[in-house]
């Protein structure tokens, strides 16, 4: 319709239009199109990056992302109804859209500086409002609406303005907005697929941004060139619109103003709502990276778009307007509705997706799942808000103030959808209550607008009969949202729907464990030896610690281990207030009193933003377990963080980076260690159990290079609870026996690595795709022999007895080091089925330890210990 309207607008210069000015106009139209597509690409881009850079400034938290979000889109509304009243003034509105694109670039450009400001003033503000959480989120959304506002307000206005240029005829609005608001949709999701999966990987975030910019300004050249030679266009060539000139404006009787508005609103609030609701829901069965919440973004603009062409169409059409509105809302909320059955009926009932596939079958198969799910229903929706341009362009209106003012009240409805579906509709009615009251609202939409015009009787019934079924016989409350597994004993005990995710506490057999979104493990009764060990050694290597900092709660048993050390202050960072609440619940005996302890703080809160932004030091910082593929989890691996750790240690502290290793593949256990070997002046490693297949290891970074502090170690080993009496052997034969071996030493064999940064976090875009390789069997973990190789090789390069780490340890207490390294590989080879060389390893482990911890030691992953741990 673009190309009919710049043909008529021909015609109307040119009596007698010739062929080649309608084929100018056509190649011009097609320009701008593709210009047009660009603009929404390089927006969702800058969207991506945005999000990301504020998560990491004011912390990854719901709320901080709400507010990030909402800041964004009042930005986009502000900048549609603004320009939108302003564009039937503009002389040159080509021009005007051309300053539109360099105020972006612009915009953006000093986003740069703003941020690196504001991370200068954040930490005073931390510490002056944190303990006031209104005030606190209100100076986040300030630090926001600074960064964010200038760029989106312009972004806002590219919409109104372009369609005020190719719009003559106010009949004509419609036509031409649906084309352009799908045109830059499908720009937006080319931009999500390339933000999600190819830019930040491939060039960092600094390089999307960048690119972003670029397209930006080439966009502008372009268009500014396009508008070279061409007189002023004034208002008055404007066609008047029908109501203007007395006729009757198509669907004047029809749908009015007012009832497009309230459409344009509803579809707003519920299309977010459902981004976020379907969001989740996915998170039940995908592995949660980067690229699956990418792909499920791409689907659902790549469905917006397909909305919008089909509006395209039908406004071509010469349906009536409320008859179409009637028949799109009542499909649309049946569509909606039914989505929890089909989402429970293609995944089999939650299992995961494409379980054993390899990366990319296994992209494939998301995003073939995701589309299948959501798009039918997505579809549907996406077309009901271009459709309001047509009921509503012929209202006395210019174009660009038409299509400004709808696009602003649907984006407020996105606001709201944004920040209720998360805070209110998850919490309140839970997943499958709150998707079906969105399709509920469609539903309720088209009985309304059925019962105030011409429509048969059908139509009247269907919404009303539709919204029945959903509500008694079809209601999707019996769809279960944790799956157990029967055959393991698994019993649910309680769960919680948030905006971070699905929380349950689970039973298995004799064991509890926190689950968070099905198939994320937080720990749990069944590991509590491993899990006391991530706190106990860190604090008794360290030996005389005052304070301690955990970033991650999980089940609470690691931080609850500290409580049994003489410590002044603890201090727990955790990310999901649903996992605290369900360690208070369910672990507190496992936990030694943790939430009852005067000593304690457990805060719920992004750990490393309460790191950077509270000025509070430590001796000991114990950062759990996380999962590496998991999106946001690549922060905590990078320089940045790591930095900010270092410099929260009191002199002389320490910083244990829990590592699961049965995760990790070689490399990217060497990426991070490349990268704590950048802050730290010196990098050891230690074993945190001795099962081959499911390794952990703590990277630990000292505050201060030097040897171990022997008799400072002794201290800390009796000063914990229960192990008062306990020698100087037995202490450092249940702890020198987890020193694997001194990075730094070594550290020539990871210069070759990246070093993992927020700008360019490797961690976040390899670990995926080697999770996917491993479980197709096409790649492997830092396990096993491979892992026993590693340590072998390190004992060469940096041997225990020429160890500068070590130089305070005798022989005999280097053979408990030693010792350690033999059970490990006697383990491996047990493992492979390699008897003598197991028992070649074993006899070498049991020549170096005490008696006491050679028994049995064959037998288990952590080894026997002194009478005074057997609480251990």
């Amino acid at each position: 319709m673009v190309a009919d309207t710049i043909q008529s607008t021909v015609g109307r210069r040119s009596a007698a239009p010739v062929p080649a000015a309608v084929a100018r106009a056509r190649a011009e139209q097609r320009v701008l199109l593709v210009l047009f597509f660009a603009s929404g690409f390089a927006g969702l881009v800058y969207q991506v990056c945005w999000l990301r850079q504020l998560g990491l400034l004011l912390g990854s938290t719901a709320y901080a992302a709400s507010t990030t979000l909402v800041i964004f889109f009042s930005g986009l509304a502000l900048g549609s109804w603004w320009w939108g009243r302003r564009a039937a003034a503009l002389l040159r509105p080509l021009r005007a859209y051309a300053g539109l694109e360099v105020g972006i670039a612009l915009a953006s450009l000093s986003y740069f500086a703003l941020l690196g400001a504001y991370h200068s003033i954040y930490g005073s503000l931390f510490n002056r409002l944190f303990g006031s959480p209104v005030a606190f989120l209100a100076a986040k959304a300030l630090l926001a609406m600074t960064m964010l506002l200038p760029a989106a307000v312009l972004m806002g206005g590219t919409l109104p303005v372009i369609g005020q240029y190719l719009v003559r005829r106010n009949d004509e609005t419609a036509t031409t907005a649906t084309l352009l608001y799908g045109v830059n949709t499908a720009g937006a999701a080319c931009g999500a697929l390339a933000a999600g999966f190819l830019l930040p990987a491939a060039i960092g975030y600094r390089g999307a941004y960048a690119t972003a910019m670029t397209l930006n300004v080439v966009v502008a050249l372009v268009a500014w060139s396009l508008d070279r030679g061409k007189a002023p266009v004034s208002s008055s060539e404007q066609s008047a619109s029908p109501a203007a000139t007395g006729q009757a404006a198509v669907g004047d009787a029809d749908v009015s103003l007012r009832a497009s508005c309230v459409l344009a609103l509803l579809s707003g609030f519920a299309t977010l709502c459902l981004q976020v609701l379907w969001t989740k829901m996915f998170a039940q069965v995908l592995h949660n990276s980067v690229y699956s919440f990418a792909a499920i973004l791409v689907v659902f603009l790549v469905s917006l778009a397909l909305g919008s062409a089909i509006a395209h169409r039908l406004c071509r059409g010469g349906g009536e307007p409320r008859r179409v509105l009637v028949a799109l809302l009542s499909l649309a909320g049946v569509a909606v509705a039914a989505v929890p059955f089909v989402f429970h009926g293609v995944t089999g009932g939650l299992y995961y997706v494409a379980a054993e596939a390899r990366w990319w079958a296994y992209v494939a198969t998301v995003f073939g799942t995701v589309a299948v799910v959501l798009m039918p229903a997505v579809v549907l929706m996406g077309t009901v808000f271009p459709y309001t341009w047509k009921t509503a362009e012929s209202r006395g209106l210019g174009p660009g103030e038409t299509i400004g003012t709808l696009v602003a009240i649907n984006t407020l409805g996105s606001i709201l959808g944004a920040g209720l579906a998360g805070f209110v509709l998850l919490p309140t009615f839970g997943l499958w209550a709150s998707v079906k009251t969105m399709g509920l609202l469609y539903l309720a939409a088209a009985a309304v607008l059925a019962q105030r015009g011409e429509v048969s009787f059908a139509w009247r019934v269907a919404p009303i009969a539709a919204t029945f079924l959903f509500a008694t016989v079809l209601d999707p409350a019996g769809l279960r949202l944790v799956r157990t597994d029967a055959s393991k004993n698994e019993i649910i005990y309680e769960t919680w729907e948030g905006a971070h995710g699905v929380v349950a506490v689970v039973r298995r057999g004799e064991h509890l464990r926190t689950k968070v979104d099905n198939y994320y493990s937080l720990g749990g009764t069944a590991a509590a030896t491993y899990e006391r060990t991530q706190a106990d050694l860190p604090l008794i290597v360290h030996g005389a610690p005052q304070s301690v900092f955990f970033l991650g709660l999980g089940s609470g048993i690691t931080a609850g281990a500290a409580v049994a050390h003489p410590l002044e202050k603890i201090v727990v960072a955790e990310l999901i207030p649903e996992v605290v609440e369900a360690s208070r619940r369910y672990f507190h005996k496992y936990t030694n009193g943790l939430f009852d302890d005067a000593r304690v703080r457990v805060v719920a809160e992004d750990g490393r933003n309460y790191l950077s932004g509270m000025d509070e030091t430590y001796d000991v910082v114990v950062a759990d377990l996380f999962i590496p593929w998991k999106s946001g989890a690549g922060s905590l691996y990078t320089v940045e963080h790591f930095t900010t750790v270092r410099d929260r240690l009191n002199e002389g502290g320490l910083f244990a980076q829990w590592l699961p290793l049965y995760q990790l593949s070689k490399d990217e256990f060497f990426v991070i260690a490349r990268t704590m070997l950048e802050v730290f002046p010196q990098v050891t490693l230690w074993r945190g159990d001795f099962n081959p297949g499911r390794p952990i290891a703590a990277l630990v970074g000292h505050q201060q290079a030097g040897p171990l502090d022997v008799e400072a170690l002794v201290q800390g080993f009796r000063r914990r609870k229960g192990a008062a009496g306990a020698d100087r052997q037995s202490a450092l034969a249940t702890t020198a026996l987890f020193y694997a071996g001194n990075v730094t030493a070594d550290r020539d064999r990871y210069a070759e690595h990246i070093i993992n940064t927020d700008d360019w976090p490797v961690i976040e875009f390899s670990a995926p795709i080697t999770q996917r390789e491993v479980r197709g069997k096409a790649g492997s973990w830092f396990v096993d022999r491979q892992l026993e190789t590693y340590y072998a090789e390190l004992a060469r390069v940096a041997p225990p007895r020429g160890d500068p780490y070590l130089a305070e340890l005798d022989d005999d207490e280097i053979g408990f080091v030693e010792g350690g390294r033999h059970l490990f590989a006697a383990k491996v080879f047990q493992r492979l089925e390699d008897a003598d060389r197991s028992a070649e390893h074993m006899a070498a482990y049991a020549a170096r330890m005490p008696d006491y911890m050679v028994a049995g030691a064959d037998q288990n992953d952590h080894p026997p210990a002194a009478d005074s741990l057997d609480e251990l």
